[in-house]
């Protein structure tokens, strides 16, 4: 587990402070709010994000005449860029401080090489995508072989799509249950359409990376 930059603590406040477990990087993670954790499950499952880190750092910057500090919510490295992320509530963009204040600190950050984005609660929930993954989260540790692969790699090749029950009915037989489907859609061996709620009649198919690999071993 990293070191953060500044200790979490809910002295004087009602945060909710946890540990969260990553899988993309095998270890656990502080937060301090339940928007920092739903934020952790869509890094978890961005194939574009390669590790992430909470309280990286301090920064100094200056504003109204005045030297003050600021410690990032996030730094996320993804494939090409280095990205710094505030969560907040959507409630709070409009707030006099905060107009005034990060504008400041995103000037000062691309200064130093790091893009800046603002994330909001209203952001993360569009559509089905956040409790999808929160589903998708509860299977991703279960046990899943070589040969599990190779009997959906084979069975989803030659198929454009198709629904998730129907999957489930032809695999059963070969010991492919929804568990093991559900662990490969987090995976990204399996995609679906995130946005839209997660049903059996939700067609799946197999991603561009694994068709693009099994033609490769042809």
């Amino acid at each position: 587990m990293t070191s953060l930059a500044r200790k979490i603590t809910n002295t004087g406040t009602k945060k909710n402070i946890g540990r969260f477990f990553s899988f993309k990087m095998r270890s656990l993670v502080w937060y301090e709010s339940l928007n920092e954790r739903n934020y952790m499950y869509l890094l978890e499952i961005d194939p574009d994000v390669v590790s992430y880190k909470t309280q990286p750092f301090k920064i100094s910057y200056i504003l109204d005449d005045k030297v003050r500090r600021y410690t990032p919510d996030f730094l996320v490295q993804r494939q090409s860029k280095q990205q710094i992320v505030e969560i907040k509530p959507a409630t709070w963009l409009d707030d006099e401080k905060n107009v005034k204040k990060f504008p400041v600190i995103a000037s000062t950050l691309k200064s130093r090489g790091w893009e800046f984005a603002m994330i909001t609660d209203e952001m993360m929930s569009r559509g089905s995508l956040l409790n999808n993954v929160k589903l998708l989260y509860r299977y991703a540790n279960i046990l899943l072989t070589l040969q599990h692969l190779i009997i959906c790699h084979q069975y989803f090749y030659s198929k454009s799509a198709i629904t998730l029950a129907t999957a489930i009915k032809d695999l059963q037989p070969q010991g492919i249950d929804k568990p093991i489907l559900l662990k490969l859609i987090f995976w990204g061996f399996l995609k679906t359409d995130l946005l839209v709620k997660l049903k059996d009649n939700s067609p799946i198919y197999l991603s561009s990376q694994a068709y693009l690999a099994g033609r490769q071993g042809k």
